[in-house]
């Protein structure tokens, strides 16, 4: 029996296209919300309870977004999930019933 050997990183799984990671798109959509309504990383830092650090992992993509954060994120900003995932793969979205 032939052993399969992993992919390497970065490289699309086969039979599904290649997509933007959601983590870099809430990322991109955490930056551009924060940065529409003129906070600091420290303003929204204090609205979640987390440090300038933990935002700024987070919009830089060193951290990804846990499902424990998207609850906290959207209601820091007052919006819902799906502007969160703005920008994400409309099969991404649909799979998650948004």
């Amino acid at each position: 029996m032939q052993r399969l050997r992993p992919l390497p990183p970065g490289h699309p799984r086969p039979n599904r296209p290649a997509m933007a990671d959601l983590g870099m798109i809430v990322a991109r959509n955490v930056r551009a919300e924060r940065a529409r309504r003129g906070w600091r990383q420290e303003d929204l830092a204090g609205r979640l309870g987390w440090t300038r650090g933990n935002v700024g992992h987070l919009e830089s993509g060193r951290r990804k977004a846990t499902v424990v954060d998207l609850p906290l994120l959207c209601g820091a900003f007052e919006i819902p999930l799906a502007k969160l995932l703005d920008g994400a793969d409309g099969a991404d979205l649909e799979r998650l019933g948004l």
